[in-house]
């Protein structure tokens, strides 16, 4: 297990690009990938998350949601030369919890630890039987349960030094919900189990707690345990009981209320510890062994560093596929503050809806806020409107340079034919005479001089015309025309409108060259290698599948 690890932040774990590195500081910093059925999320960004944590020498945990995914997790530890660090969690192993939380935390503190614990294991109860949280009168609920759990336990602890799930649900239903009436019920209280053991924190413990502690404890049973109305402390007796009552038979029993094989620090040693207690194998029992655990390991995680060096420094993991099974309440606290234990959080689920039919649609403002927690953000094809409306959302709004342009073409042809006559004629006959004489005096130099001319004429004019005329004409002409206008405006908008989430992204496969893509988003990055016309802190990946 104590294989070499990389710890230094800036260490490259990943390739996205020729120019764009996926480092270790990116990665505590959660990682969520979400795709559709056939997106090629596992085949893709998750084993590609997976080798690389691998090879970097990371110790994790692995939940699991369907059987298959147990041996796909062995072959990446045989893969990536891990094949010694694989610790599988099955049926043969075990880590009693509750002994686990009073070795870690000791004396009366591990009373609250456990009972911490025991709250987590109801809320993944109701998770994994479908009833949802968030309605009205749940703080009430969850307040009285743990107060109930709380001084059961503290009084088990004090007055025996051992606790057990059995004995929990043993105490508080023995425990009399009235004081005693007759001699008769007084008698019967001898043999009372609950009665017994807060006689026996009182006179002789096994175990010292702060007197505070033991005060609050009796006074608790004695006055406000017995001021409870009697469907209220029914309800909660119920609802505690029988979610505590899984660990007294079958695995759950077995796995976590016998002997401890594993504890969650050994993947700060460089153990992967698989779950190989699947959902779809082991049911709602399935749910409370993995959440269980995994409660258990991100407190430890919390906790280490008050640990030795080589505990503190190997940087740690934990993957869920199907990850709305495991999800819990304390993964928002848990993202957090992970990063400065060096942990990494990797979740991939198929939409927004796999979460809110698991936890609830009146959750949707929970789990927008769990999963801003994430700061890199992993997008493969999806058919799902809101799981795209989310991703297009998160990208967000930029300048956007719109075209517009307009294309017209046009011809004509004009043909034409006149054809036309035109004749006429003219005649015209005239005749004219004229007869005339004079005399005429000419040259005269000198008055004395003398001259003298005479003329006569006669004429005769006849004159006759005809005219005549034709045209005709033919006249053809066409004509073509084209015109181009173009025009571009800049506004604000969406950079990646919602259903390129569901059209643009390649699946893998032979028709896809076995090659699947996927938006990568991280918050505050600036890529070399964006995607164009998009943001600098989105870049389109590409994983290659295994053939």
């Amino acid at each position: 297990m104590g294989s070499p690890f990389i710890s230094n932040l800036d260490s490259p774990l990943l390739q996205l690009t020729a120019k764009d590195s996926f480092t270790l500081r990116q990665a505590v910093q959660g990682v969520h990938v979400m795709g559709g059925i056939g997106s090629g999320k596992t085949s893709g960004a998750g084993r590609a998350l997976a080798g690389a944590y691998l090879r970097a020498g990371m110790g994790g945990l692995v939940l699991c949601a369907k059987p298959e995914e147990v041996e796909l997790w062995v072959n990446y530890c045989k893969e990536h030369g891990r094949e010694d660090s694989m610790v599988l969690f099955d049926e043969n192993q075990g880590c009693n919890f509750i002994a686990y939380e009073f070795a870690r935390k000791g004396g009366a503190e591990a009373a609250s630890s456990v009972t911490d614990t025991m709250m987590r294991i109801l809320e993944a109860a109701d998770t994994a039987a479908g009833q949802k949280a968030g309605k009205a009168g749940d703080e009430f609920w969850s307040k009285t349960a743990r107060q109930m759990l709380m001084y059961a336990i503290s009084s088990l602890y004090a007055a025996t030094g051992n606790v057990t799930a059995g004995d929990i649900v043993r105490f508080i239903t023995t425990m009399p919900d009235r004081n005693p009436a007759t001699e008769e019920e007084k008698a019967k209280l001898d043999e009372n189990f609950a009665v017994g053991i807060l006689h026996q924190m009182r006179t002789h413990p096994a175990r010292n707690i702060p007197d505070d502690l033991k005060e609050q404890t009796i006074n608790y049973w004695r006055v406000q345990y017995l001021a409870f109305p009697q469907k209220t402390r029914g309800s909660i007796l119920a609802h505690v009981t029988s979610n505590l009552n899984r660990f007294n038979t079958g695995m759950l029993r077995k796995c976590f209320c016998a002997d401890t094989t594993i504890v969650p620090e050994m993947t700060m040693g460089g153990a992967v510890i698989i779950m190989a207690l699947p959902v779809l194998s082991y049911n709602e029992d399935g749910i409370v062994a993995q959440q269980l655990f995994k409660f258990l390991w991100q407190r430890a995680v919390e906790s280490r560093n008050g640990l030795a060096g080589e505990f503190r420094e190997r940087p740690v993991f934990v993957y869920a596929d199907e990850a709305q099974y495991f999800v819990s309440s304390y993964d928002d606290q848990f993202l957090s503050t992970c990063r400065g234990s060096k942990a990494c959080v990797v979740y991939l689920s198929q939409s927004l809806p796999t979460y809110y039919a698991m936890l609830g649609k009146e959750q949707s403002d929970a789990v927008d806020g769990f999963l801003g927690k994430f700061n890199t953000q992993v997008f493969h094809l999806n058919p799902d409107p809101r799981t795209n409306g989310f991703a297009s959302a998160l990208i967000g709004r930029g300048i956007q340079r719109r075209g517009s342009g307009n294309e017209t073409k046009g011809s004509s042809t004009q043909h034409g034919t006149s054809h036309g006559g035109n004749t006429s004629g003219t005649y015209t006959l005239g005749e004219n005479d004229s007869r005339g004489s004079g005399k005429n005096y000419a040259g005269l130099i000198f008055p004395t001089e003398q001259g003298q001319s005479s003329n006569e004429g006669m004429g005769t004019n006849r004159a006759m015309a005809n005219q005549r005329g034709r045209s005709y004409g033919y006249n053809s002409g066409g004509g073509t025309n084209e015109s181009v206008t173009s025009g571009f405006s800049d506004t604000m908008d969406i950079l990646l409108e919602p259903n390129w989430f569901s059209t643009a992204l390649k699946t893998g496969g032979a028709e896809n060259n076995f090659e699947v893509t996927a938006l990568w988003f991280r918050a505050g990055a600036k890529f070399k290698r964006p995607m164009p016309g998009v943001s600098d802190n989105v870049l389109l990946a590409t994983f290659k599948q295994q053939r």
